[in-house]
């Protein structure tokens, strides 16, 4: 994988770049600030193959959580065309993580020897080996190694410096596995930086993370999956800290339900790839995301404010009363299949009859929605430092 700056902001921050020679990747660059497409057992939510076609002309990376995935692992490698292939999303490069960015982790239930990942069938255990296994059935186009992430909030001192050590020792043994594995040779890794809520275990844990040969990072353990949004605040100086550590020309990753304003935010701070959780997360809630996101306007304010969009500014809640004899689209000037087609009056009615049609909708017009929210937002990136002054 090869990682290239192509244009910094210095008067804002963040920067434009390009991700190529991904195996699967067919010369087509892959442009960051990037956002992946958040998948279930393999799935994008309430979204079939045909109705992932009316999202976007050209496929883009899918994120394949682990914890629903492993019991296909068998089936996976009998049919020998990795996940994408199982899944039918071939033509989606793909992304592995260890959790789902979606679903709170249980805690304390991490070891020594691995890591546990939860499903509907229970608790999954894993080593490095046997993590390595799975990964060479998959065949993603990238993904992270093993690492212990449990560090709530509230997590001791001794549990986080823990969590850091564990680590960096399945980190070296995942990538020793992956030098001694013929189907993952070319396959890039990134490694897990921790540290939890602690400045200094996170500085150590970055510094120590950059020191093995990795293809990138990402920035776990502040997020511990659930649809609860943190505040940028939270996490500034732990994010920064921890970003300043890091090689500038090796991509970092932050997963999880961030609202606009952090992710945004997060870009400037110099993260490059996000998923698209939280557009997932307000269609659960019944919900239509319709924040503006004019590069000029609203993303400069976002970038100025700590204080949050209001609920109004935000989305509209579509189990409401009020909309339904409101016979315009959801959001007045969306190209999305939902907007052209159908109106808030209708998908009221969907939402609250419970029709599985409602929330196949709501995702359409969500995914589009947030997907257009980065293409903003590297809009914003790419023009000269002068042409907001």
């Amino acid at each position: 994988m090869q990682f290239t700056i192509m244009k910094t902001r210095p008067d804002v921050g963040g920067r434009l770049a390009c991700i190529t020679d991904l195996q699967d990747l067919q010369h087509k660059p892959l442009k960051t600030p990037l956002c992946l497409l958040y998948t279930q057992s393999g799935s994008v939510p309430h979204l079939t193959r045909n109705t992932l076609s009316y999202l976007t002309e050209r496929p883009l990376p899918a994120l394949f959580p682990l914890p629903p995935l492993t019991n296909f692992t068998k089936s996976v490698r009998v049919l020998g065309q990795g996940i994408t292939g199982f899944t039918g999303l071939q033509e989606y490069p793909s992304f592995i993580c260890v959790q789902d960015p979606m679903v709170r982790t249980p805690s304390g239930y991490n070891d020594k020897a691995g890591v546990s990942v939860w499903d509907r069938g229970g608790r999954f255990h894993m080593n490095a080996s046997s993590f390595t296994h799975i990964m060479e059935a998959f065949l993603p186009s990238m993904y992270m190694a093993l690492t212990d992430a449990d560090t709530p909030k509230d997590a001791s001192k001794k549990r986080i410096w823990l969590s850091v050590e564990r680590s960096l020792s399945l980190l070296d043994k995942c990538i020793e596995a992956k030098a001694h594995s013929i189907e993952l040779k070319r396959t890039p890794i990134l490694g897990a930086v921790q540290g939890g809520w602690c400045i200094e275990a996170r500085r150590h844990s970055a510094l120590e993370t950059a020191k093995r040969s990795v293809d990138g990072f990402v920035i776990e353990g502040l997020h511990l999956g659930g649809t609860d949004s943190l505040q940028f605040e939270e996490v500034q100086d732990l994010l920064q800290e921890t970003l300043s550590v890091l090689p500038q020309d090796k991509v970092k990753v932050l997963l999880g339900v961030h609202r606009p304003e952090f992710i945004i935010r997060a870009v400037v701070a110099g993260v490059d790839i996000f998923d698209d959780s939280f557009a997932n997360a307000a269609t659960e809630r019944g919900s239509a995301l319709i924040f503006g996101f004019d590069p000029e306007r609203e993303l400069r304010e976002m970038l100025q404010s700590s204080i949050w969009l209001s609920n109004e500014k935000l989305e509209i809640c579509l189990n409401e009363d009020c909309y339904r004899d409101q016979f315009v689209p959801l959001l007045e000037g969306c190209e999305c299949y939902t907007c052209r087609t159908f109106t808030r009056a209708y998908i009221n009615h969907l939402v609250r009859t419970g029709e599985l049609l409602g929330p196949v909708l709501l995702n359409l017009h969500n995914l589009h929605h947030f997907l257009k929210f980065f293409d903003a937002i590297r809009s914003f990136l790419n023009k000269d430092s002068a042409a907001g002054h």
